[in-house]
């Protein structure tokens, strides 16, 4: 059951209400025990004590939360300070379940996800922790850290009929190399390209990027020269260091100017693909910025455009599930019901090998294949007949950016919002044209 009201449960940092600057109050259900809470806030603390001195190793497999969301502005008003703090919260739940909603949807979409209301927020969000809070006597601000409760954003968006996918995509390692006249750096200083991917918001993403630290270890194992026309083997040692089956070489090539010539090299087991961009700024600080940022969003983009669930276009798949033992096929079974493109599985027979099972998918038949990878799960083509198997050591899907061959017109839109440009009429996909052309925009830079 979920409960509306909230309370502040403070920390050993202050009372409630304190009007301290580095006061954080972690809110919770009013109902909800208020030692859980306050061990709650406990925990955050611990961990962002000891997220300060991680190592690369421990930190290659910290997760990331796709219903979190942080560094949430709040700003309010009202009679008093109890009124402008409820206010602030209100508006924070808002823009935090906002800020979901259009995390797990197509760019091209979301002028069809309906206003927020301050009812809505209070559904979707089951916590929300402020930090940096600045108090007068009619006024509240803050930063948000908010918790959205999955089965409720589920069927919100069901209920919007918006194409989503909350599947998170197999992290990657990312390696920025830049040359500039006479100077190739990865990890050394100044690398103003890596530094433009330390400052965009790289945590809580559908496409998870971990920048790699560039401590001794990293040097010892990779270094700009070797990282340019790597194939696995090289930068397999750094890739097992940080727990991914996936790193991608992002190497920006500055000339006159500030002009940047991005490659992204994708290397996987599998093999090398590599797609090209150009960034413009008024500086190549400016440059690294939106190159990052674009590249960032385009490969979120393509994503979710591949893992889309698209209710309205429904399907039955007829499969048959392979299995060694009947906990093999318990384990299918349940990863099946986790995969939120699948809406119903029907068994129709079963024997102690093998299955024959009807599937009701939302969505197109690669959509269902690379969610279903993610839950590590094969499904095979064979001649027109489906076959699923569990495979305990597959490796799930990356995010594949595909190649701007054809320019992308810039738009007169601005920053992200509920308001997306038109669609590309060729070049990139759909969303990922979209999200190139905002990127551009927000940086001043022309289409390749």
């Amino acid at each position: 059951m979920h409960i509306v009201a909230t309370e502040v449960l403070t920390t050993q940092t202050g009372k409630v209400g304190d009007t301290s600057l580095g006061h954080t109050g972690i809110l919770a259900p009013r109902l909800a025990l208020r030692m859980a809470g306050c061990l709650v806030g406990f925990k955050v603390a611990v961990i962002a004590a000891a997220f300060v001195g991680i190592s690369g190793a421990a930190w290659a497999q910290a997760s990331s939360d796709v219903y979190t969301v942080t560094g949430v502005s709040i700003d309010a008003t009202g009679a008093d300070p109890a009124q402008a703090r409820e206010a602030a919260l209100t508006q924070g739940r808002i823009k935090a379940a906002d800020e979901v909603l259009r995390r797990f949807t197509l760019y091209a979409d979301w002028p069809r996800l309906p206003a927020l209301t301050a009812e809505d927020g209070d559904l979707l969000v089951t916590g929300i922790g402020v930090s940096n809070e600045r108090v007068s006597g009619t006024r509240y601000l803050g930063d948000v850290t908010a918790r959205l409760n999955p089965q409720q954003v589920r069927q919100f968006l069901r209920r919007s009929g918006v194409r989503f996918t909350e599947n998170q995509a197999a992290p990657s390692l990312l390696l920025p190399v830049l040359d500039t006249p006479g100077v190739r750096v990865l990890f050394d200083e100044p690398n103003p390209w890596r530094a433009a991917w330390e400052t965009i918001g790289l945590s809580n993403s559908l496409v998870p990027i971990r920048l790699a630290l560039g401590d001794l270890e990293d040097f010892s194992a990779i270094d700009a020269g070797s990282a340019i026309g790597a194939d696995w083997s090289v930068v397999e040692p750094i890739a097992t260091r940080y727990g991914v089956k996936q790193v991608l070489v992002a190497h920006a090539r500055g000339g006159e100017g500030s002009k940047l010539e991005v490659t992204l090299h994708r290397i996987t087991p599998g093999g090398v693909d590599e797609t090209r961009r150009t960034f413009e700024g008024a500086t190549i600080e400016e440059a690294s910025a939106a190159g990052a940022e674009g590249l960032r969003n385009s490969l979120i983009a393509s994503w979710k455009t591949q893992n889309a669930v698209a209710f309205g276009l429904e399907q039955t798949v007829a499969a048959s599930v392979e299995f060694t033992s009947l906990a093999e096929w318990a384990a299918i079974r349940q990863r099946l019901n986790s995969a939120s493109i699948v809406q119903k599985v029907d068994v129709v027979a079963v024997s102690p090998r093998g299955a024959q099972v009807n599937l009701r998918v939302s969505g197109p038949m690669p959509a269902l294949a690379a969610n279903l990878a993610q839950r590590q799960l094969r499904l095979l083509d064979e001649g027109g007949y489906w076959t699923l198997a569990f495979a305990s050591t597959a490796a799930a899907p990356g995010p594949i950016l595909n190649d701007a061959a054809d320019a992308v017109a810039p738009s007169t839109v601005a920053t992200p919002t509920r308001t997306a440009p038109p669609a590309s009429p060729g070049g990139l996909p759909e969303d990922e044209a979209i999200a190139d052309r905002l990127t551009r925009q927000n940086a001043g830079s022309p289409a390749p």
